[in-house]
């Protein structure tokens, strides 16, 4: 606003320019919202923007169940460098998954450990597990499911297509074939 007066733009231009302002793609965007459940796509795919995107979720949504689901695929949070970092970077989620890692060719030893990361997760207190596959991670989300929860899906790329499979699960969820119990308690 400030840069754009001192250009001369006038304020009722600045005005509209924000009311039109939609967000940037993949920046905690929203998805869609079905069964209660906000969707959410975050490019986060490093422990600073993991970390930063879940501490303004958890600011803006102080009350709210946070699922963090993480695929590590970018070329950095594939490798074991950023292993203890991402550990402490989903500290204020309430409900952890995390995906394999895209890239499985990497050797074991340069290679971000799932089951490590987990384990890291849990002897901090906090409710984490691996999940390999993408349909595994979609049931069970739309399963644990509550009323609010905000599902934050993270990832440098498509992440197997997960953000439609979720909303049709979610819609699914809610239909007159659903199980009764599909709601957690």
């Amino acid at each position: 606003v400030a840069v754009s007066r001192s250009v001369g733009i006038p304020a009722d231009e600045v005005a509209a320019g924000l009311q039109a302002f939609k967000g940037v793609k993949r920046r905690l965007e929203t998805i869609g919202v079905r069964s209660g459940v906000t969707v959410m796509d975050d490019f986060a795919h490093h422990p600073t923007a993991v970390h930063e995107t879940l501490t303004a979720l958890r600011a803006g949504y102080p009350s709210r169940r946070i699922w963090a689901v993480f695929e590590p695929r970018s070329a950095s949070s594939c490798r074991r460098v950023f292993q203890d970092d991402f550990a402490r970077a989903f500290g204020v989620a309430d409900e952890v998954v995390v995906a394999a890692v895209f890239r499985s060719l990497l050797p074991e030893s340069e290679r971000l450990s799932e089951e490590r990361l987990v384990s890291d997760l849990r002897s901090r207190g906090q409710r984490a597990r691996y999940i390999r596959e993408v349909d595994a991670i979609v049931h069970t989300i739309a399963t644990e499911r509550r009323e609010g929860d905000i599902v934050v899906l993270m990832s440098n790329g498509g992440f197997g297509g997960i953000h439609q499979k979720l909303l049709h699960a979610l819609n699914d969820a809610d239909s007159p074939a659903a199980p009764a119990d599909s709601v957690a308690s």
